[in-house]
């Protein structure tokens, strides 16, 4: 892979990535690579061949909904606590770019979530998640949601709420509520109950080519339901609202070096099969 244009994007609010950033931007100068440093994400352009996203796993979901409908491959440097999706650690930032750059990196392609929220006398929103959606009470309280796969009625939800993650995002949130690992290449949707309000209410694997509908239900009118897209944009759903969850056309691309697989990161970083 040659790069010409390159975007470094930092948390503007996470200032000690600073001299960081101007080192990659300055490594990249070096090597022919034209590079803009950014903290906004809406001066991304579709000439941008590269975006290097440099925070904590937060900062890549960002990065991944802004860049995935501009087809931009992300190669993200951990520079904060986890660093699950990072192509590299902030200490090694350098001679993994390098590795990029000597075109020995994977371009490893994750499915999205679409989100469609319509309700009563507005217009339907969509939004994009990377990790996964969640549903809850906008108070701490049990609540129904009906639900439906392809428009059929399935067994509803009673609880604190439910996520939907996508493969990426079944290590996340998803997976402290006791959801399972999905390995990223798996085409599926992982749903998991939060605190089901019974014994037999468990994690559920879908098909992700169909739709999943979901609509809150409340004994109390004036309760309201929360829909959560990877922890980031955050909405008050109005009363009768329903919320569509599919597969979106968009794929993020994050690119990885060949020792960063899934299942060593996987035991690194969450110690799985460790004994």
């Amino acid at each position: 892979m040659i790069f010409k244009q390159a975007a470094v994007f930092y948390n503007k609010h996470k200032t000690h990535t600073v001299p960081l950033a101007q080192q990659v931007c300055s490594f990249l100068r070096k090597r022919h690579v034209q590079v803009q440093l950014i903290t906004e994400l809406e001066s991304l352009t579709a000439e941008t061949e590269l975006l290097v996203s440099m925070g904590g796993d937060g900062t890549i979901l960002h990065c991944a909904r802004a860049a995935a409908p501009l087809g931009i491959p992300i190669f993200g440097i951990n520079c904060g606590t986890l660093g699950f999706l990072a192509a590299c650690e902030h200490e090694d930032a350098l001679p993994a770019l390098q590795t990029l750059l000597n075109d020995k990196c994977t371009v490893n392609e994750r499915f999205m979530l679409h989100t469609r929220i319509t309700a009563k006398g507005s217009k339907p929103r969509e939004f994009l998640a990377f990790n996964d959606c969640v549903l809850r009470a906008a108070a701490p309280r049990a609540f129904l949601l009906e639900a439906y796969w392809n428009g059929k009625e399935i067994p509803s939800y009673f609880g604190d709420g439910v996520i939907i993650a996508s493969p990426t995002g079944s290590t996340a949130y998803s997976l402290a509520s006791g959801g399972p690992i999905v390995e990223p290449g798996v085409d599926v949707l992982a749903v998991t109950p939060i605190c089901p309000h019974t014994l037999n209410q468990r994690p559920l694997i879908l098909s992700a080519g169909g739709t999943l509908t979901l609509i809150p239900s409340f004994k109390n009118e004036t309760d309201r339901a929360t829909c959560s897209l990877d922890g980031q944009i955050n909405l008050t759903l109005p009363l009768g609202a329903q919320v569509q969850i599919t597969r979106s056309p968009l794929k993020a691309k994050l690119l990885c070096p060949p020792e960063r697989g899934f299942f060593q990161i996987l035991n690194r970083k969450l110690k799985w099969g460790n004994r």
